[in-house]
């Protein structure tokens, strides 16, 4: 647990001296992978749906509107809650709000309900883009500074 708590630490002189940034690169790393993979199930996702519910073409469609309206809705509020409380627990946050609306897909399975689905989506969205929000300039502070390029 320890080794977790300390993954996502913000690197300092002392612990970039000593290459301390891999593990948490890699951590970083996976969820570019994660969130890689949840955009394209969506495709995957939409004609099992429309088979399911027998929808429409425009019906269908909300599968997409509702994950990238969620990017819309959250894009502002993620970088808030970076400012106010760090990218640690953006990171936490945005992996906790993915795991919740994942867990909805179940009572919407059993409910079989369209628009349960939809809100699964959304919230899953919301959860990506608070996790890209943080992970995307996380990253880019991993390393040692004295590789940066120069303006």
């Amino acid at each position: 647990m320890a080794l977790l708590q300390n993954a996502f630490h913000m690197p300092t002189t002392e612990t970039t001296e000593k290459g301390n940034y891999l593990f948490p690169f890699i951590l970083i790393t996976s969820l570019f992978f994660l969130w890689g993979f949840a955009h394209n199930l969506d495709p995957i996702l939409i004609p099992h749906l429309k088979k399911s519910f027998t929808l429409t073409t425009v019906q269908s469609t909300l599968v997409d509107t509702a994950v990238f309206f969620a990017y819309f809705v959250m894009a502002i509020p993620a970088g808030f809650i970076m400012k106010k409380y760090g990218y640690k627990t953006g990171i936490i946050m945005g992996l906790l709000i993915f795991a919740f609306g994942s867990f909805l897909f179940i009572p919407a399975a059993k409910t079989q309900q369209y628009n349960f689905f939809l809100i699964a989506l959304f919230i899953i969205a919301c959860g990506l883009t608070i996790l890209e929000t943080a992970a995307n300039p996380y990253a880019s502070l991993l390393g040692d500074p004295k590789h940066l390029p120069n303006d």
